[in-house]
This record gives structure tokens, C-alpha cells and sequence, in this order.
């Protein structure tokens, strides 16, 4: 094998598929990322055998091969370069000889034969979403997962949409739930279970990029694709929870404040919240306002009080005040509405007058 290519473009792809490869004593050829070409494409390639990911980049490419190279120390040295010159990437029987301007490297490999090979999906059942539909998907509820693996359906994020259902995004821990809907549908694409590594991943990987990707799954596996890269997920195996039959329908309480304002006043009482993050919030004690409050045997006692429309019953309720500031960087409106179903029962929390998102969180106790 003989290659030329753009360092920044090798640079990238390598850091991409350093971070799923990793240290795995059973098998050191995980280790490796694999490095092959075809035509004026050269592919780098990694896999933990839960997550993989083929990365295509331009280059001239000289003489055809492969060959696999631990991928940390390939990374180490490519990010140790400092000019932008082209890199010439050369095998020499199982070890990858590395030129540039007045510098030549040899690093050591393992042989290529031995790296696993990544599955292959059908080509008809590919569904496209815009990238940056993905992303915001995901941002807006991944940290609602919960990270128990003792239920792993609910250590997930649960995609779904139809003819009938919009594009939705839904993950929960059981004490507080996020979705995210988007105004369209795409047809046939059944739920899927995405593990909590993969959305991490698919963030990182994706974020930021422009334009469509393709998703398609088979035999439990997810595909993401792009003009330029594939990534490999395992799905999770399960029913994601029928969640609908914990949203409150009706509310006796409704507060809209505005978003700034609600998020400095949490800022500031999180300074004084136990161990427990709790937040107690007193609804229609004042006309016009609510009342946060947090105390704690170490730092003290603090409560503030933020002007607020406030409609229907009074109420104290007490909530994990870190569970409710998560939300708030995902909800776009100037304003929020905090929908109360009752003492006990949970909060909603969505932007005034948009309905592509909504927060449940649970009381912690009643106070």
C-alpha cells in the first residue's frame, strides 16, 4: 500500500476512530485502526465489536493494501505535526512507514487479516433525517437516560416515527422524561432503542456536520451514513416503556416565567441546595410571582422570588433542582411554562406556545 493524503483530513478521521477503538487485553487487534485503500479513497476503520466506524478520505493512492496500526500512537504522532504538508503512508510488510518533508516514521502493526470485519446493511432500507435533525434530537434528551443497566431499555434513547407520528426523540430514568418532536414524518421507521454510548457517540461524530444521513437497521444493528462515513452500532434489545400513560393530562396549576430569569434564579439557589438537590417551589402565594427556595446544613439558606403568570391553584412541591436545570438549555422560547398536574404528581415544563418539546420531572416530596 502506498497513499498520499491531507493531513488534516487523516488527522480527523484518525481522532474519530481512536475514540471507539480502545485497550482490549483479550483481543489487542481492537487495539488497531485499519488502514486500506480503494480507487482514490483511502479508509480508515475501527471497532470495539459494540460500535464501528469506516471513515473515507481523499488521497492519490500509489499501490493498493491494508494494514492495521494501534490506533493511540498513530494519533499521538499525527497530532504531534505541526506543518500542513501532505503525508505519504506507505506499508512495509505489517508496519505503516510514515514521510513527510525531512521526517520519516516507521510504526509497527499487527496483521491486517486479523481485524474484524464491519457488517454491511441493505441498500433499500434506508431511511434520511438532516444531520442536524439528529443532533438536536439527541441533545435534547440523551440526558435523561438512565445509566442503570439493569433495565437497558430505558438506558436508551427511544427514536420512533410513522404515518401517523412526527419524528420523536425519548429517553427516560423513571424520575424524569424528555421529548423532542419534530414537525414531519418519516414512514417505517420503527423504534429504535439507541444505547446510551452510541448517542454519545453519534454527537460526537456528527455534530456539526451539514446535510443528510442515511439510518438504517438490520439484525439489531444500526447504520449511520454519510457520503464519507459509516458507523456501526449495536441496538438495544427491548419494549421501551408506553411513557404516554404518564404524561398528565389535566393541570391545576400553570406558571410562565420568563427563561433568563428562571435560570438565574436557579443558578443561584443551586449555590445553597443539599445533598439532594432539592428545590422547593411555592405556586400563588403572591400574585404575579413564584418562590424558589434551597437550604442546606453546610452552606445555608437562600430563597428568591421571580415575577411569574400565574393561573389556577396554590401549591408547594419540592423537586431535584438538577433534574429541572437540565431541561432549560433545550427549550428555544423566551418563555417557559411550568404545568403542574397536582401535589405528589408530576411537573411539565415546555416552551410558551411550542409543543416540539416537553420536560416531565417527578416531585421529590411534598413539603
Amino acid at each position: 500500500m502506498k497513499a498520499i493524503c491531507v493531513k488534516n483530513y487523516l488527522k480527523e478521521a484518525v481522532y474519530l476512530c481512536e475514540k471507539i477503538s480502545g485497550k482490549n487485553l483479550t483481543l489487542p487487534i481492537l487495539n488497531n485502526i485499519l488502514i486500506s485503500t480503494e480507487d482514490n479513497i483511502l479508509k480508515i476503520t475501527a471497532t470495539n465489536l459494540e460500535l464501528g466506524i469506516e471513515i473515507k478520505i481523499p488521497a492519490k493512492i500509489e499501490k493498493t493494501g491494508k494494514l492495521a496500526i494501534p490506533a493511540n500512537i498513530i494519533s499521538n504522532f499525527i497530532n504531534s505535526l505541526t506543518a500542513d504538508d501532505n503525508i505519504v503512508l506507505e506499508s512495509q510488510q505489517n508496519n505503516l512507514f510514515i514521510s513527510i518533508p525531512n521526517s520519516s516514521t516507521l510504526i509497527k502493526g499487527y496483521n491486517p487479516e486479523d481485524f474484524p470485519i464491519l457488517p454491511k446493511t441493505k441498500e433499500e432500507k434506508k431511511h434520511e433525517i438532516l444531520i442536524k435533525d439528529l443532533i438536536l434530537g439527541l441533545k435534547s434528551v440523551w440526558y435523561a437516560i438512565s445509566f442503570s443497566n439493569i433495565k437497558p431499555e430505558i438506558a436508551s434513547v427511544f427514536i420512533y416515527s410513522g404515518k401517523n407520528a412526527p419524528l420523536t426523540f425519548v429517553a427516560t430514568d423513571s424520575f424524569r422524561l424528555a421529548e423532542k418532536k419534530f414537525n414531519y414524518s418519516i414512514q417505517d421507521l420503527k423504534g429504535l432503542l439507541i444505547p446510551h454510548k452510541t448517542a454519545a457517540e453519534i454527537l460526537r461524530i456528527f455534530d456539526g456536520k451539514e446535510g443528510k444521513i442515511k439510518v438504517n437497521t438490520d439484525n439489531n444493528q444500526l447504520f449511520i451514513l454519510t457520503e464519507n462515513i459509516k458507523f456501526i452500532s449495536r441496538l438495544t434489545e427491548g419494549i421501551f416503556p408506553d411513557y404516554q400513560q404518564v404524561v398528565p393530562q389535566k393541570f391545576v396549576s400553570d406558571v410562565v416565567v420568563e427563561k433568563n430569569d428562571f435560570i438565574n434564579a436557579l443558578k443561584t439557589a443551586n449555590i445553597f441546595s443539599g445533598k439532594l438537590n432539592e428545590l422547593k417551589i411555592i405556586v400563588g402565594l403572591d400574585n404575579g410571582s413564584i418562590t424558589l427556595n434551597t437550604s442546606s446544613s453546610e452552606a445555608g439558606e437562600h430563597t428568591t422570588t421571580i415575577k411569574a403568570k400565574v393561573t389556577g391553584e396554590e401549591l408547594k412541591m419540592a423537586f431535584n433542582s438538577k433534574y429541572i436545570f437540565e431541561c432549560l438549555p433545550h427549550i428555544f422560547p423566551p418563555q417557559i411554562i411550568l404545568r403542574f398536574s397536582g401535589e405528589g404528581k408530576p411537573l411539565v415544563i415546555s416552551g410558551l406556545n411550542d409543543n416540539s418539546f416537553h420536560y416531565l420531572v417527578m416531585p421529590m416530596t411534598n413539603i
